[in-house]
Order: structure tokens, then C-alpha cells, then sequence
């Protein structure tokens, strides 16, 4: 499911993997016995089941308040709309 701030989210994942790879390289250039971590399948594998449940709650979350706030909307259409209504009420000719 897509959300509207999916855009500002990428780019900053985008930003913090441009700065990790521009780190990466900079600490083999300028430190002597650096080596880059190597990752096992395991540690990636739960690297990506975090995401992935974060992620869930994360979707789980926003879609929660997008149904609380299409309930406050549906209310406050019908209040408006029966304000509407009794301010036409009011401003009628009375029945003869």
C-alpha cells in the first residue's frame, strides 16, 4: 500500500545509503587497517525481517489514523450538512 510520504522516506533512505557508501570509502582511504564488515545470511536476514515488521506496524499505524480521520470527516459532513440544513430552515418564508 503506498502512502503520501513515501517520497520524503525514500530519499532520506537514499541519502543515508549515498553517505554510508561515500563513509565506506573514505575510512579505506584514510584509515590504515580498515576492512569493511562482512554481513552473514543470518545478520542480513534479520536485518531485512526488522524492516519488514517495521514497516508492517509503520502501514498497520497510518492506515489506523487514515480510518479515524475518514470517521471525523464522515461526522463532520453530516453536522455540517444539518447545519446547512437548519440554517435554510431558518431563513425560509413561513408555511401560510
Amino acid at each position: 500500500m503506498r502512502f503520501p510520504n513515501d517520497t520524503t522516506f525514500h530519499l532520506r533512505m537514499a541519502a543515508v545509503v549515498l553517505a554510508a557508501l561515500f563513509l565506506e570509502q573514505l575510512a579505506a582511504k584514510n584509515i590504515a587497517h580498515w576492512s569493511a564488515p562482512s554481513i552473514g545470511i543470518v545478520t542480513f536476514a534479520l536485518g531485512l525481517v526488522w524492516v519488514a515488521i517495521t514497516a508492517w506496524q509503520h502501514a498497520k499505524t497510518t492506515q489506523e489514523k487514515v480510518r479515524v480521520l475518514e470517521a471525523k470527516l464522515e461526522r463532520l459532513q453530516a453536522l455540517t450538512d444539518a447545519l446547512a440544513d437548519e440554517t435554510r430552515a431558518r431563513r425560509s418564508l413561513p408555511k401560510l
